[in-house]
């Protein structure tokens, strides 16, 4: 029975692909056989598609043409030299400030290395990477001057300020309760071995956190979350883009998409300086 099962699943896949396929071909008005001219001559025919709907609409064929080779009712993949449209990155998604917040407000007093481990992603947008493989002697906690040395992407060097008091404080007290002036900053405990936190347990603790809070966001917006604000705040690109450690400024530019009222606020600015 649970094969039998099985095969009427498959053969409802099958049919719903098949389907498809064959609607997109007759929406083309192409008729004939199905070949690549013809399935070029399909796509050419609807040049004002996103490429996020041709990709869609050539998984379809593509899937149709494997089981139609698959059961010999083609002798060759006329999909094989359809070129895919290239899609754009998606546009990164910060998070308010205040939904950050609900999440560091459920983390115990007790877990301050956690806490400040995400405070520290949050207020500087490092990589998370960065933010583990940072080691005691790469902070300069100097008044007036406080910053931070890491190692980010291509074995890239460079400073990051920290300019938010409460971090910088956080920092202060954190390092007094340590027992050692080198190594990992944020040092795992288990089994007192006192190497480096991994990704995978640093993530754990997040989504742990975030859910407790009944908050939706991954560890990396708290970066894209940094982001954002000093888009919002009026900071320029290419402050952002040393600050994050971006090679390229194409990077920088996803998170240009300032919102409405900065837009406004910014534009009344231009205004007023020309009275």
């Amino acid at each position: 029975m649970k094969g039998e099962t099985g095969e009427q699943e498959v053969e409802e896949v099958q049919r719903v692909i098949c389907g498809a396929a064959l609607q997109i071909l007759r929406e083309g008005e192409q008729g004939g056989e199905l070949d690549s001219r013809s399935l070029a001559a399909y796509f050419a025919a609807y040049p004002q598609w996103a490429a996020s709907t041709r990709n869609r609409k050539q998984t379809t064929l593509e899937r149709f043409c494997r089981w139609a080779l698959q059961h010999e009712l083609l002798d060759r993949d006329p999909t094989l030299h359809l070129e895919r449209p290239s899609l754009p990155p998606a546009h990164p998604r910060g998070l308010r400030r205040e939904e950050i917040e609900r999440i560091f407000a459920v983390i115990p007093a007790e877990q301050a290395r956690d806490a400040l481990l995400f405070r520290l992603v949050f207020e500087t947008g490092l990589r998370i990477g960065e933010a583990l493989g940072a080691h005691v002697q790469d902070l300069d906690l100097t008044r007036g001057d406080e910053h931070l040395t890491v190692l980010g992407k291509g074995h890239r060097k460079r400073t990051v300020l920290l300019d938010d008091p409460k971090l910088v404080n956080a920092l202060r007290r954190y390092l007094r309760t340590l027992g050692y002036a080198h190594g990992p900053l944020f040092q795992a405990t288990k089994n007192g071995r006192g190497g480096p936190l991994s990704y995978q347990s640093v993530q754990e603790r997040w989504q742990g956190y975030a859910g407790r809070a009944g908050v939706t966001c991954s560890l990396h917006q708290l970066r894209h979350s940094h982001a954002t604000e000093l888009v919002n705040g009026g900071v320029s690109l290419a402050t952002i883009r040393k600050r994050l450690g971006h090679q390229h400024i194409q990077t920088t530019l996803r998170y240009a998409e300032v919102s409405d009222g900065t837009a406004d606020a910014e534009v009344r600015r231009w205004r007023r300086g020309r009275r």
